[in-house]
């Protein structure tokens, strides 16, 4: 079976069914898998108008919005190759990307014409609103074999530019069914988030388990509306990223925050409450009593009202694209909507490991997928430093499976170095507890090695960091240093709220309480301040990764000097920054 085939199939079980819900003009708009498939059809007969054939490229580069669910049928539809780019890129990562897939035909809204013109060479550029206004039909849909390429997703570009993903039918149909297998999704649900099409969590998660398993997407106009509107779209599934949960997070303290203090100690006392009551520290006792506080007080007079802000049928967020703080976990679970923690990478179509429930640990990523496993036709196993293999290792992740991608586009040397003999090397760092639960520390090519010969994985620091109140971002840093060092971004409003001289001060306390639980040479030793990560200057992936070396590039004399001032040798930091910029894989 195709993509197509797909699509087909659903309409030929739900016509009538809503498929995709959006707000016009102040109304909730709903259209079936009929209205949807008419539509595919439309702009299927425009793309063949305008010259595109079977294994063509077809970009499209547009904020998120229904149009670009129509796109990727639509170009599977003609026998093409959909290249879903992200609106979010600078000028000369959407030229190169442009060059490097080089397309028959780029679709783009009117608010981004003139940026993608400019960048697109002697590439026609066509706007949706011309393919809506297209009379024709293409009735019959291309004969494409599962194995041939759907997609060209392009990576984040952490370590330099972007790289094409090839992922074919099989790899997308098999992700999304593996998928299924674990997490319980169907008809009746109502799935909305704010993730990109451009990203391969939201193609798969949205575009094909959502006809796969019959439910409807919800497709938010932008963020404010995501945010003013979540209760009347009413999801039973919210999709989301580390920072979209933060943010969600965030937004519920603040509210509790402008309350009479009695209000602000009675929710304290519950989320102490809840948290007692899924510890699995507490005695069992403790933890019984705790359970029925929660329900017949804290739930019907707390948690259940912020439930019903959500629309009242919300069952489970799931997070994906980089590792969750468990405090925030443990935050939403509170209130009664879990938050099950996936992991993936582009490279594997996306999705590896999953919790759900009655699969859920702190702090793990899940168990893997059924696609990992001897009974799906795949496998996963970890090498360590000694370059030995074993599943009971403490190593780098390595996949293998109908859902590892072709390969990277017009890429060999960097295909034949994270494909070796069908094994998917994740570049990922960790190991599965006896329970078969995936823990990863790391990417392996961000390993900081201290002077002391002492090894650290910068993320689940800067994870720990970022939880503090005036931090926005965060970046470790200190390889071949005496200690480990942190670079933020603060939160501006908090931060010049401070009287001048106790910032700093209590930007570095804050640092210290979230990482006292952390191994000695783990906790940075100091902090500095840097000027806001961006996408426009490049510190930011448009994935919201931050590049270190190009931090480095940017702030490395300010980066040095502070070095010196720490009794540090500063080029060592920067060295090994410079050495690292030219890495692959990546999720």
């Amino acid at each position: 079976m195709n993509l197509p085939e797909l699509l087909l199939r659903r309409c030929a079980e739900s016509p009538g069914k809503p498929f995709l819900t959006s707000l016009t003009a102040g109304s909730l708009r709903h259209r079936s898998y009929d209205d949807i498939l008419a539509d595919v059809q439309r702009w299927a007969a425009f793309l063949r108008q305008r010259g595109v054939t079977s294994g063509d490229r077809v970009g499209f580069i547009a904020a998120k919005c229904p149009e670009q669910v129509v796109a990727f049928y639509a170009i599977w539809w003609v026998g093409a190759i959909a290249v879903p780019i992200s609106e979010a890129f600078a000028d000369l990562e959407l030229g190169f990307v442009i060059r490097d897939c080089g397309p028959a035909l780029l679709l783009t809204e009117a608010a981004f014409a003139d940026k993608v013109r400019g960048a697109a060479g002697d590439v026609p550029v066509e706007l949706f609103e011309v393919a809506w206004a297209h009379d024709g039909r293409q009735g019959e849909a291309a004969c494409v074999p599962d194995e041939e390429v759907a997609a060209l997703v392009y990576t984040s570009g952490s370590t330099g530019m972007p790289k094409g993903v090839m992922l074919t039918h099989r790899n997308i149909l098999a992700n999304a069914r593996s998928a299924l297998d674990r997490v319980r999704l169907g008809p009746g649900d109502n799935m909305m988030s704010l993730l990109p099409y451009w990203h391969s969590y939201g193609l798969v998660g949205e575009v094909i388990m959502s006809v796969m398993a019959g439910y409807r997407i919800s497709i938010p106009k932008d963020k404010k509306d995501f945010a003013r509107n979540i209760g009347s779209y009413q999801p039973t599934v919210v999709l989301v990223v580390p920072r979209i949960a933060t943010v969600l997070m965030a937004g519920i303290q603040k509210k509790i925050s402008e309350k009479p203090p009695r209000a602000q100690q009675f929710f304290a006392q519950a989320m102490r409450n809840a948290r007692g009551a899924l510890s699995t520290e507490s005695a069992m006792g403790a933890r019984l009593v705790r359970r029925v506080l929660h329900r017949l007080v804290y739930d019907p007079v707390l948690f259940r009202k912020v439930r019903v802000a959500f629309g009242g049928h919300l069952r489970f967020f799931m997070n994906g694209g980089a590792p969750l703080d468990v405090e925030v976990q443990v935050f939403f679970q509170s209130l009664g909507v879990p938050l099950y923690q996936g992991y993936g990478l582009t490279e594997a179509t996306p999705i590896i490991s999953a919790s759900a429930e009655g699969l859920v640990r702190l702090g793990s990523c899940g168990t893997m997928l059924s696609w990992v496993t001897p009974a799906g036709g795949g496998d996963y196993t970890f090498r360590d430093e000694e370059g030995r293999l074993g599943k009971d290792l403490h190593g780098e992740l390595l996949v293998r499976g109908d859902c590892v991608m072709k390969g990277y586009w017009r890429h060999r040397d960097d295909s034949a170095k994270t494909l070796e003999n069908g094994w998917l090397h994740t570049g990922d760092v960790g190991y599965v507890d006896a329970d078969g639960y995936l823990y990863l520390d790391g990417r392996k090519s961000n390993m900081i090695v201290l002077f002391g010969g002492e090894k650290l994985h910068p993320e689940h620091v800067e994870d720990a960091i970022k939880g503090a109140p005036l931090v926005s971002e965060a970046m470790v840093f200190g390889d071949r240093c005496k200690n480990v060092y942190v670079a933020v971004n603060v939160d501006a409003e908090k931060y010049e709220a401070l009287p001048e001289a106790a910032r700093l001060e209590t930007l570095r306390r804050q640092v210290r309480e979230r990482t006292e639980h952390l191994a000695p040479y783990q906790r940075p030793k100091d902090v500095v301040v840097l000027p806001e990560f961006t996408m426009d200057d490049g510190t930011l992936t448009a994935t919201l990764k931050v590049r270190r070396h190009r931090v480095w590039a940017q702030h490395g004399d300010l980066l040095q000097e502070f070095l010196r001032r720490n009794n540090e040798d500063p080029e060592t930091g920067a060295a090994m920054a410079r050495s690292r910029s030219h890495g692959g894989g990546g999720a």
